[in-house]
């Protein structure tokens, strides 16, 4: 399964908008995580930091609700 991304308008309104990028980057989250090992997405990309894929998946689920 390969996730499609499309950039959304940039002359629609406000909400239209929100949304629109709103989903642009949820795809993007799910392509970069297409693939990956649960190992994978719960290990930190790059030291120090602490932060994973499965970080940022929980992350942007917590901030939409």
């Amino acid at each position: 399964m390969t996730t499609e991304r499309h950039e959304p308008a940039v002359d629609a309104d406000e909400r239209t908008m929100l949304e629109g990028w709103l989903e642009y980057h949820r795809r993007t989250l799910a392509w970069k995580c297409e693939g990956l090992t649960d190992e994978q997405l719960r290990t930190a990309a790059v030291a120090p930091s602490t932060l994973s894929l499965m970080g940022l998946v929980r992350h942007m689920a917590e901030v939409e609700r």
